[in-house]
């Protein structure tokens, strides 16, 4: 089985320059944020851009970064894959002609479309992305893996946390409601992850047909319970748990380096 905790991951792919940076470079995904805005020195309607809010400029649209990337694949035996990062509904709904084009089947890269849907810990007061919305239109690209998960308020001054058996609950719900029938992973914050397990386990149980992952992601400077964290990283599985942290938090966990053979 293969182990998804080595899979690297460039950030905030948001402009000309990192792209390229990024495409030349060993990692195998590349996360970028997509909000409605202007490239720079042009006038016009906004469009889907690559930039992190509050930023509405960028030399960077999501066509011609999808394009680059659709480019660089083309033939390649290491495809890099990309993670749609939407910041807001608009700019998800103004991006359906093109996730449907990078969607189809023969397009050799993975693409993931994420977003925070739903409220979560610690009483994150960050407006999360419609869900009803974006769940609704992501069933439609059902190659696409959909990447869903909660606001937190975590790291600085708030150190303890967890997700809520009510916030698993709801994130399940919404996936059955919406008859989400595609691979689906569930980004979560590694410092609340860690003292989660149980929902995490019956989240992930319950979600198995979608071929259901964890992402867990961590900032620079979150408090982390390293052997909780690595506990519960043995637990789901190496082959359901993609790892995006820091280096030396990643260090710390002391995980496999490979790919997992089968289990005994």
């Amino acid at each position: 089985m293969k182990n998804l905790t080595t899979v690297t991951w460039a950030h905030a792919v948001n402009n000309k320059t990192y792209l390229e940076a990024a495409l030349a470079s060993e990692v195998s995904m590349l996360e970028a944020d997509i909000v409605m805005g202007t490239i720079r020195g042009k006038d016009g309607p906004p469009l889907p851009i690559m930039a992190h809010p509050p930023a509405t400029t960028s030399d960077l649209t999501l066509a011609d970064f999808l394009s680059a990337v659709a480019q660089y694949n083309k033939g390649n035996s290491k495809p890099k894959g990309v993670k749609l990062d939407f910041k807001s509904i608009e700019a998800f709904e103004k991006s359906q002609d093109l996730i449907a084009k990078y969607t189809k089947p023969e397009v050799n890269f993975p693409v993931w479309l994420n977003a925070d849907i739903l409220p979560g810990p610690v009483k994150a007061t960050t407006k999360p992305v419609d869900p009803v919305k974006f769940l609704t239109l992501g069933s439609k690209h059902p190659r696409a893996v959909m990447s869903v998960g909660w606001t937190t308020n975590y790291g600085k001054n708030v150190t303890e946390g967890e997700y809520s058996r009510d916030q698993i609950g709801t994130m399940l719900r919404m996936i059955n409601e919406y008859k989400i029938n595609q691979t689906v992973t569930f980004p979560v914050r590694a410092g609340l992850a860690c003292n989660s397990q149980p929902v995490l386990l019956d989240l992930l149980r319950e979600t198995t047909s979608l071929n259901s992952s964890m992402t867990v992601w961590s900032s620079e400077g979150d408090a982390v319970e390293v052997d909780r964290m690595r506990a519960l990283i043995l637990t789901v599985g190496l082959e359901r748990t993609y790892l995006d942290v820091p280096h030396e938090l990643a260090a710390r966990l002391h995980l496999p380096p490979s790919d997992v053979g089968a289990k005994n």
